[in-house]
């Protein structure tokens, strides 16, 4: 949302199947599928798959069906590998076991020792506890190994991002800053041609500004069943 000042955001969360972390990758993709038809009702100018396991199920296919470009989030592998020597990466049954994620692996191969563990009631524990985290006790969850970063490959595990951390004693990083990049490249231009850049954000002659301060009360409009606790929880972090 920072990179984007003039634009407004649809957010649909499929609460009462999540998490999809531990369910059959075909159940995923056709989850996933129902979910981009209801949105394809919106004249949207790109969309973002914010789930990990999701994008390993149904990105190649909701990107061949979509009038509009479909980003999608994965491990951040590669700029983890560049940094460090053992790298753990924690993500759920279903994107540890997928296609995806063994070809991204695959890049990696040689930069680093990978390692890799599934959480098996990690992210349900989040989805349940979301307004109490401190409830989670991570010593449950986490193997005890060594590493120099942790690679969080779910976005439910972010919650808990400076836990996790402080846990292991290293980085943690996630691919959220590389979604939001690429969505920021494919919509620059769309909009206004300085969007992002910091003179566009506080300039107050800039007409893009003055929108995107008319805009900024209701930049994200919540669908679904369960938006009003989607809004909640969204407001509780920003």
């Amino acid at each position: 949302m920072r990179a984007l000042p003039g634009v407004r955001f649809l957010y649909y969360g499929d609460n009462r199947r999540a998490p999809y972390g531990g369910r059959e990758e075909g159940e995923v993709a056709e989850f996933t599928a129902r979910a981009f038809f209801r949105l394809m009702r919106f004249p949207l100018a790109a969309a973002v798959i914010a789930c990990n396991t999701a994008t390993a199920a149904a990105a190649d296919v909701l990107r061949q069906d979509c009038p509009f470009p479909v980003v999608g989030l994965e491990p951040a592998l590669r700029p983890a590998a560049a940094r460090a020597r053992r790298v753990l990466v924690l993500a759920t049954p279903a994107t540890l076991a997928s296609a995806r994620f063994a070809a991204l692996a695959a890049r990696v191969k040689g930069e680093c020792l990978l390692l890799s563990f599934a959480p098996a009631r990690l992210a349900g524990e989040i989805e349940k506890n979301i307004f109490c985290l401190q409830k989670i006790r991570l010593e449950e969850h986490l193997p005890p190994v060594s590493c120099d970063e942790v690679v969080l490959g779910c976005t439910h595990y972010v919650f808990l991002k400076e836990r996790i951390s402080a846990y292991y004693g290293v980085p943690a990083s996630d691919g959220n800053a590389g979604a939001a990049a690429r969505l920021a490249s494919l919509l620059q231009g769309r909009f206004c041609e300085n969007v992002g850049r910091d003179s566009h954000q506080t300039a107050k002659t800039n007409k893009c500004s003055k929108t995107r301060q008319k805009l900024q009360k209701n930049r994200v409009i919540f669908l679904g069943k369960s938006k009003n606790f989607n809004k909640k929880v969204f407001y509780s972090l920003f």
